[in-house]
């Protein structure tokens, strides 16, 4: 019995701090950090830019497929779980003496500690329900791309051609490169075709006390565009500097921008993560601060141990629960479940 992981479109960019890749290559990128954080032997089958593998597997977020080996699918889920897995398993070839648990496993969900500034630029409050759109780099670029371009449009703007624009500027954590606000912000420039009415063709980015730091830069725009579909040019300049200091250089990159909606484009962190893990403070039965694992949910103690306890001592405590959150989006990806800034006192 052989065991794959497949590598697809991210469902929700940002989280364990990987955003949308542009390339193969990043992709598999992303591959070889995953291996190197989860220190799993199990081998990666890594999709297409096209995401062919996705749409011929269902398009399913986070599924699981067994095939025999006549190469038919004899188990399909929409969501993997280790629980349904193992049966799934039992029931085709039968169980095993001493089954292997989630809890045995030698992998830990670790994110690199950078030291650099986050979480000091204010997130934009959004619109909901807002519509991920298309948008494609430009291919030929001196750099590569540090940062990834999301946009998002409100429903008016793609039904009755008036609404609300997202731009959000992230940049991409596998390359280690942070601003430089010293040598100055980050600037956007939108360029529409004709008809098309912007409320703003320039932005620029916050004025931020920290010399370097590593959050999004995100802005909202009206437009007006009535039944024009042609694109928008989106430019974006900024000072790129690596982590280890060895250099610091501008890049102006463009973007296209289609006013059609990305299927694989997943969605913000902040959208979906609080509802998934918004009872992680409820769980705290005794008051302390920490999670055991009798704490936690029957059925559901694996994916919080797995998630969050991050020293491997069968817990979880407060400052695990403060450094999972950091996963999103630098830490600001939600709220902290301290809603009010303060731990239980031990």
């Amino acid at each position: 019995m052989q065991f794959y992981y497949v590598y697809k479109a991210l469902a929700h960019p940002g989280i364990n701090n990987f955003v949308t890749p542009y390339t193969l290559q990043e992709r598999l990128m992303h591959i070889a950090e995953a291996k190197r954080r989860t220190q799993t032997e199990i081998p990666w089958l890594c999709d297409n830019m096209t995401n062919d593998l996705k749409g011929k597997l269902g398009a399913a977020p986070n599924g699981e497929y067994i095939i025999d080996p006549d190469g038919t699918i004899v188990r399909k889920r929409f969501w993997s779980n280790p629980q349904t897995l193992r049966a799934d398993l039992e029931q085709l070839v039968g169980p095993v003496e001493n089954p292997t648990r989630v809890e045995d496993l030698p992998i830990r969900f670790e994110v690199p500690i950078r030291d650099v500034a986050s979480g000091v630029v204010p997130r934009l409050e959004l619109p909901g329900n807002m519509i991920v759109l298309q948008v494609a780099p430009e291919t030929e670029s001196e750099h590569p791309h540090y940062v990834k371009l999301r946009a998002e449009a409100t429903r008016g703007l793609m039904t009755a051609g008036t609404g609300k624009l997202y731009l959000g500027i992230y940049l991409d954590p596998l390359y280690q490169v942070h601003w430089n606000n010293r040598a100055g912000n980050v600037r956007v420039e939108i360029a529409a075709a004709e008809g098309v009415s912007l409320s703003t063709s320039e932005l620029t980015g916050p004025v931020v006390k920290e010399d370097a730091d590593v959050d999004p830069r995100q802005f909202l725009i009206n437009i007006s565009r009535g039944k024009i579909a042609e694109p928008l040019q989106v430019t974006v300049h900024y000072i790129a500097c690596d982590d280890d200091q060895t250099f610091c250089t501008p890049v102006s990159q463009r973007f296209t921008v289609q006013f059609q909606r990305d299927r694989t484009g997943g969605s913000r962190p902040g959208v979906f993560m609080p509802g998934l893990f918004a009872r992680v403070r409820e769980m705290d039965a005794n008051g302390d601060g920490d999670l055991t694992i009798d704490e936690l949910p029957r059925g559901e103690a694996t994916m919080y141990v797995g998630h969050m306890d991050f020293n491997d001592d069968g817990k979880i405590d407060a400052e695990e629960i403060d450094r999972f959150y950091a996963m999103f989006n630098n830490g600001r990806g939600f709220d902290s479940p301290y809603d009010d800034g303060q731990r239980p006192a031990k």
